[in-house]
């Protein structure tokens, strides 16, 4: 098999496994807004699928930290097992308390081992208070 293959990489308020296997995917979202710092959103998620793995046990971690003082937020992992590596690999995380310390941009890192598979950006913004 070549290089892993991200097909995609979401933030989501909810990730469900249905009976028949298939995801639900519900509210996905770019940023975060509060009016206070240190915060703590209600529980969400991410959503992952990757193809192009070669057969058997891979570990794979999600980190999140903060752009410019790289504080990390989440740092999650575990394992996926493939049994065919053409075929995509769905991963649905629940994120239940990540503390995010200011505002600002933060990137979020998909790795299989110790490759960078991919990244994405979220904001958490300070809502401006009314005049």
């Amino acid at each position: 098999m070549g290089e892993p293959v991200l097909l995609a990489l979401v933030f989501a308020d909810r990730v469900i496994s249905e009976d028949n296997g298939k995801k639900g995917i519900i509210g996905t979202f770019t940023k975060f807004f509060t009016g206070q710092f240190p915060v703590v959103f209600p529980p969400w998620g991410i959503y992952v699928c990757v193809t192009n793995l070669s057969p058997g046990d891979h570990e794979f971690s999600l980190e999140l930290e903060h752009a410019d003082s790289g504080e990390k937020v989440i740092g999650v992992g575990g394992n996926i097992r493939v049994n065919n590596g053409s075929e995509p690999v769905e991963i649905g995380i629940p994120i239940p308390h990540a503390v995010f310390p200011k505002e600002g941009r933060y990137i979020l890192l998909f790795k299989v081992g110790k490759e960078i598979v991919g990244s994405r950006p979220l904001w958490v913004d300070k809502l401006n208070p009314p005049a």
